[in-house]
């Protein structure tokens, strides 16, 4: 880590940035899996996958701590390098983004699903009676199983 007080130089600047880009093509690695996983319904793989993909994320948050810059100046003799690793950067970002959101509204379709699914196992519409043969306005939460 660098401290706050230190500018970073452009060699660190290069280096933390190949650093983010690399944990960044970890995590879409993860995200990828994580698709498969909701593909095969296999929540069992998935739940265990979640924290090496916090662990990931956690490294990126902690490579981005006191990254500050001392003005473009100083970064002539490697400027395209970190123009490069920046526009690389926006388009795996881009790509982690499209893939969480397709997983989490897979995961939205899916229980949604599970819930139209276990309706009928539901009783809830107030429509019972109390012990004393008044109907009952309060909703059951009986499960009918069948059995």
């Amino acid at each position: 880590m660098i401290p706050e007080t230190e500018k970073m130089t452009s060699a660190d600047m290069v280096e933390r940035l190949t650093r983010e880009r690399d944990l960044i093509i970890e995590l879409n690695t993860y995200l990828e899996k994580e698709l498969v996983y909701i593909t095969n319904e296999d929540m069992e793989a998935l739940e265990d996958s979640m924290p090496d993909k916090y662990r990931v994320l956690q490294n990126i948050a902690s490579n981005r701590e006191g990254f500050e810059s001392n003005g473009r100046g100083s970064w002539a003799e490697l400027a395209d390098q970190i123009r490069g690793l920046k526009q690389e950067l926006v388009g795996l970002w881009r790509k982690a983004s499209g893939l969480n959101d397709l997983s989490k509204s897979m995961v939205s379709s899916r229980l949604k699903d599970i819930g139209r699914q276990m309706e009928i196992f539901f009783t809830g519409d107030g429509g019972g009676y109390t012990r004393n043969g008044t109907k009952s306005r309060t909703y059951s939460r009986i499960v009918k199983t069948g059995v």
